[in-house]
């Protein structure tokens, strides 16, 4: 397992930080995500922390995994004796927690004065320096990933193929699959018709022909952090409307990535591109980008409603996409860091591909 978390200390002070403006004495944490941040221990257990001292409370089922990965004093708890162990240790402070209070654990909250807050996901959403070299190595096994895969493409192979192709890349290239809740697949592999479905999952048995889009939305996991990448190509050749979609979706994209600046908002970054396609915009049915880190999707949000400001060192995607109900779609999508430039984290070329 990997153990990350070189940064403990200042994850743990900018976490404090903003549960103290906030009017908080403590924070607390049940997501898995949350937890590794601070202490390296990808797994389901309690993460507390009073001002002064931090533990991690796990069962007997993962104690011995959270002792070898953590960073944090970890302490095995029976369900019957967690409730005043937390109350001891918190004595009557007002505690942040996040989003994630398990039912079972509800009772144990209120009696602790925790509330669910956002603290988590809004430190989160800057990254550290380490966070960042992570996901560079990440982008590049990325680029591999996507290169590798686009070379089995052949008449009549299906999109379960090369699903299959692309997963097991993943995984030989040393990232991990993400499964997700709203979709069956893990990753998006889409021929002709069906890649005007943005969400387009599971791959079918569809077979690849000539003059077929081939879309891969693709996401992996890299030593924790998550890289997002979209490429549209097109086999054996290309319609004259498709590749003006194309070139049109790819300036879009162009667009975005020079709009990008510290400090902006992604409403306004979301805005700037979805105008762009002016007479086209009802066909870009989707949110520009959102922040990637240890979750797929999470802060900040470049999305229509959003009012998060891209800070520099927040990782986000810039995913402009068209999509003909089923005709055809076309979507192109990086990983960047914001910064002044913004710089990319997936470097796999962009002009139209006829392979």
């Amino acid at each position: 397992m990997i153990r990350l978390v070189s940064n403990h200390n200042a994850r743990l002070a900018r976490l404090l930080e903003l549960a103290s403006k906030d009017g908080y004495e403590g924070i607390c944490s049940t997501r898995s995500f949350n937890i590794y941040y601070l202490t390296g221990f990808w797994g389901n257990g309690i993460y507390v922390n009073n001002g002064s001292a931090e533990r991690l409370y796990v069962s007997s089922l993962e104690s011995d995994r959270a002792r070898h990965d953590s960073k944090t004093n970890v302490i095995t708890y029976r369900a019957g004796e967690l409730l005043d162990q937390l109350s001891e240790f918190f004595d009557d402070r007002k505690v942040a927690c996040d989003d994630n209070l398990y039912m079972y654990l509800e009772p144990i909250f209120n009696k602790i004065k925790a509330k669910s807050t956002d603290i988590f996901e809004r430190a989160r959403s800057v990254k550290f320096d380490d966070e960042i070299s992570i996901m560079k190595e990440g982008g590049k096994v990325m680029d591999n990933v996507y290169e590798n895969t686009l070379k089995i493409l052949n008449d009549g192979i299906s999109e379960r193929d090369v699903y299959a192709t692309l997963v097991g890349e993943i995984i030989r290239q040393g990232g991990d699959v993400i499964p997700y809740e709203d979709t069956i697949g893990t990753e998006i592999v889409a021929f002709g018709e069906n890649t005007s479905y943005p969400h387009y999952s599971p791959p079918s048995e569809r077979k690849l022909r000539s003059g077929d889009p081939v879309l891969m939305d693709i996401t992996l996991r890299y030593k924790g952090y998550v890289i997002d990448f979209t490429r549209t190509v097109f086999y054996g050749r290309a319609e004259d409307r498709m590749k003006e979609v194309y070139n049109i979706v790819k300036e879009a994209q162009a667009l975005g990535i020079r709009t990008l600046k510290p400090e902006m908002n992604g409403r306004d970054l979301d805005s700037t591109v979805r105008e762009f396609f002016g007479s086209r915009k009802d066909l870009f049915n989707h949110s520009l980008g959102h922040g990637v880190g240890l979750e797929v999707h999470e802060r900040p949000f470049v999305s229509p409603r959003s009012n998060d400001r891209l800070e520099r060192n927040s990782l986000i995607t810039i995913e402009p996409g068209l999509y003909y109900d089923g005709e055809f779609g076309i979507r192109i999508e990086d990983s960047m860091v914001v910064d002044d430039p913004p710089y990319l984290l997936t470097n796999y070329p962009k002009e139209l591909i006829i392979v």
